[in-house]
């Protein structure tokens, strides 16, 4: 995983905080797709905050517009409000709204519970949000090991990297969710405590999968931004004939 400058000295700071003051950190549940957030939150840096007398006038006018960019707007404007109406408004609205809002109605509401909380809990915090989510203090990673042949792997290649995956995700406090298996891919998804260091974790589990046999590259694949299929994998690890770390 590679990461820019500043990005990384952003990551490095939240985990000092999450490691010293975690109940400072709290992670977004959504697993809303990366690009979909940064257009919300581009959006809500220009939004105005609405007055509570128009709110009853926006959720009206909410509940019979069929134009997309107007409901965009729309949410964004009562996520800003911090308003227990408006976060009430967003949570009935989220359970009967249109496929193409639902990711917006989403962020809406859980940002308008942001507000909310930072409001009557009269402190501040900071929130995490990310492609794949998380839960707690944990964000969802999705990591690949990748084999060193295009062979499937084995029934014990499967078992030792099952083993070794759950043993040291656990002494890290982390949650294994799951490892799905597509040709020479282990695909593990995981939470994972925001103040570790993924990379050293996931380059841990390669070593000492390796121990029993080598059948693992040692190039490293993670995200948390969406999932993966094979064939952005193959374009990967096939490019990466030199061994660093992606």
């Amino acid at each position: 995983m590679k990461l820019e400058g500043g990005h990384e000295k952003i990551l490095e700071q939240m985990r000092e905080i999450a490691m010293k003051h975690p109940e400072k950190i709290r992670i977004v549940e959504t697993n809303v797709d990366a690009d979909v957030q940064l257009e919300f939150y581009a959006m809500m840096q220009d939004a105005g905050k609405s007055d509570a007398e128009d709110l009853s006038a926006i959720f009206a006018r909410l509940s019979d517009c069929t134009d997309l960019e107007e409901r965009k707007r729309m949410l964004v404007s009562l996520a800003c409000t911090g308003e227990i109406e408006a976060y009430r408004f967003l949570e009935k609205y989220l359970e009967s709204c249109d496929d193409d809002i639902r990711k917006w109605a989403m962020l809406a509401y859980q940002q308008c519970q942001m507000f909310l909380e930072s409001s009557l809990l009269d402190e501040s915090k900071i929130y995490v949000a990310s492609g794949l989510g998380g839960k707690d203090h944990r964000l969802r990673y999705i990591f690949v090991l990748g084999g060193v042949t295009k062979d499937p792997y084995t029934d014990f290649q499967k078992k030792v990297i099952a083993n070794e995956t759950k043993y040291y995700l656990e002494k890290c406090d982390s949650v294994d969710e799951s490892i799905q298996y597509d040709g020479n891919y282990a695909i593990c998804t995981a939470l994972i405590p925001i103040y570790e260091d993924v990379v050293a974790l996931v380059q841990s589990i390669i070593d000492e999968v390796n121990q029993y046999g080598g059948f693992v590259k040692h190039s490293i694949f993670i995200t948390n931004e969406k999932p993966v299929g094979k064939n952005v994998l193959d374009k990967m690890f096939d490019s990466d004939e030199d061994g660093k770390n992606r």
